[in-house]
């Protein structure tokens, strides 16, 4: 190893630990005089300091389509609770940032109001978003919009449209009708977040999508992927699905899914890669079923800055046809800390494994959304098991501010709220294959892979982030690159 590449390793492993040696910032302590701390959530009244408050009613107001009982899933307290005055600004912050996570409102308020000594009423007022969304995009075939800027291939573009219905029938459901024509021909309808109780704890989804493609990934080679186009339609999937979602509190959820896969490809993809749905397969029929459990106690679910989130996946893909049973797991870890006035630092780990007689096009790999890692988002690195650590050190150059658009009429647009955030960030990645084939030769894997960098985020609302940034990684390559969401 040179001098330069001893420098560089040291200086990613400094600024991947240095938090892991930072002590984090101890939490202020409550202090009885209630004004102190209504100044710590703004935008929220609080009564007069009295030991504890009951919450005698809660009224609703601004919700136009949303029911009332999806506000009401979201909050920490109900009517008739008990509260310590010192936690209720708490209670009320929490609320609002689970009420902001739904992605049905752009903004809420939570104030209370005494109506005798040691009882208040609640009042939560919320902003309701546009629910109805005609789609119409120009995307890169794996969602890696660097990859291709640096490659432009007409050829390996879809075209996307379709509708999304947000809180159909005012009960957070999603119907969507989406098409995609280009490099894949998708067809994919969905339903999703149905209750079957009045709790709103046990939750349905269904989803059915045809996809094919006369453009394909055949195999990867030097850490690019290797595509061949076909006259006809070299891949074909049907897949239907159906999601149960068990909501065990606000913030924790367990998932299980039922697939059925039929994939079938051309001989002449066969004979380019017999591997690609393994064993020399040109047809096969799978039925995946998954377990997820997931606990989200982010302060934002596009752009945290405090909290965290760990997220556990479980799969098996087999049962039908002649195909060998596939086990998979994954698993994804997230931080987020204040580290001073307008200071943050993220750290995401992330880890996926799959049983080596994972057929190809199944494989996990980087470079495809979700697993891209700045500094490789121009490679596709395929492999049996991966595992990444991003961490990032963000600093608000513009704290969030609210702009009112007089010459807008419509409330859901005339106020936009934005934040700009000057972030250095520092990555490592190992992507492992056990497989010797041809198909899958590429220098990156077995290896340890790193970068640096530094970007601009730019936030704003609908749940939209505009990301510039530029990076460096450990095989001395330098990229500039773009995209519309944060990192992690």
């Amino acid at each position: 190893m040179t001098i330069n590449k001893l420098y560089r390793s040291i200086l990613y492993a400094v600024l991947l630990l240095l938090p892991l040696l930072t002590k984090a910032p101890a939490v202020i302590a409550q202090n009885s005089d209630t004004m102190r701390i209504a100044n710590m959530v703004p935008g929220v009244d609080v009564l007069p300091y009295i030991p504890k408050t009951v919450i005698s009613s809660i009224s609703i107001t601004g919700n136009k389509k949303t029911k009332d009982i999806i506000i009401l899933r979201e909050i920490t307290f109900a009517e008739g609770d008990t509260i310590a005055t010192e936690s209720l600004l708490q209670e009320f912050d929490r609320s609002k940032t689970n009420l902001l996570k739904t992605s049905l409102f752009n903004y809420v308020t939570i104030t209370a109001t005494e109506i005798a000594a040691g009882f208040a009423a609640v009042n939560i007022n919320v902003e309701e978003r546009w629910y109805i969304w005609p789609a119409f995009s120009i995307t890169p075939h794996n969602g890696n919009l660097n990859q291709w800027i640096r490659e432009p291939d007409i050829h390996k573009v879809d075209v996307c449209f379709g509708v999304k219905k947000f809180n159909f029938r005012g009960r957070r459901e999603v119907l969507s009708f989406n098409f995609r024509r280009g490099f894949n021909n998708i067809s994919q309808i969905g339903y999703s977040n149905i209750a079957v109780d009045n709790k709103y704890r046990h939750l349905l989804a269904a989803y059915l999508s045809l996809k094919t493609q006369k453009d394909v990934l055949v195999r990867t080679t030097d850490g690019e992927g290797d595509f061949q186009h076909f006259d006809g339609n070299a891949f074909k999937e049907i897949r239907p699905e159906i999601v149960y979602q068990f909501r065990q509190n606000i913030n924790t959820s367990h998932f299980l899914s039922v697939a059925y896969d039929d994939v079938s490809i051309c001989d002449s993809l066969v004979m380019l890669n017999p591997d690609y749905l393994g064993d020399g397969a040109s047809h096969i029929r799978n039925l995946t079923t998954s377990y997820r459990f997931r606990i989200d106690n982010r302060s934002s679910s596009y752009y945290p800055l405090t909290g965290s989130f760990y997220e556990i996946t479980f799969k098996r893909v087999g049962y039908l046809s002649q195909s060998p049973t596939v086990l998979g797991a994954e698993a994804d870890v997230r931080h987020y800390f204040q580290l001073a006035d307008r200071l943050y630092f993220a750290a995401q780990a992330f880890v996926a494994t799959y049983t080596n007689n994972t057929p190809f096009y199944m494989r996990p790999n980087l470079g495809s959304k979700p697993n891209i890692v700045e500094g490789y988002e121009h490679n596709l690195i395929y492999g049996d098991a991966l595992s990444f650590i991003k961490t990032s050190y963000k600093f608000e150059l513009i704290p969030t501010r609210i702009i009112h658009i007089k010459r807008v009429n419509i409330p859901k647009f005339n106020k936009i709220h934005f934040a700009a955030y000057l972030h250095l960030f520092a990555n490592c990645a190992y992507v492992e294959d056990h497989c010797d084939t041809d198909s899958l030769k590429n220098p990156y894997n077995n290896t340890f892979l790193g970068s640096l960098g530094i970007g601009l985020d730019l936030v704003t609302y609908y749940d939209k982030v505009l990301t510039l940034f530029a990076t460096r990684n450990m095989q001395d390559n330098y990229y500039f690159g773009i995209g519309i969401k944060s990192f992690f």
